[in-house]
């Protein structure tokens, strides 16, 4: 998880959230003392920044995480 939000605030993003599944597959996971962690289906990147509503941005943030750790499975939204 703090390699996660590492890599992503890596990218300098302006009000940015890591959320939904890997947020709530770790808090189960210590919850229910499992010693593996559930596979993730996504790490979900969401952010907002009013100069760049483009969704092609998206998708060359995505390019430059997957670049860091290409076993993450990465999805970015503005």
């Amino acid at each position: 998880m703090m390699e996660i939000l590492r890599i992503t605030k890596s990218l300098n993003l302006p009000d940015w959230w890591v959320c939904a599944g890997v947020v709530r597959s770790k808090i189960w996971d210590v919850l229910h003392d499992f010693s593996e962690r559930t596979p993730l289906p996504d790490v979900d990147v969401v952010f907002y920044d009013p100069t760049n509503l483009n969704e092609t941005y998206e998708k060359e943030l995505e390019k430059k995480l997957k670049y860091r750790r290409l076993d993450i499975p990465w999805s970015v939204k503005i």
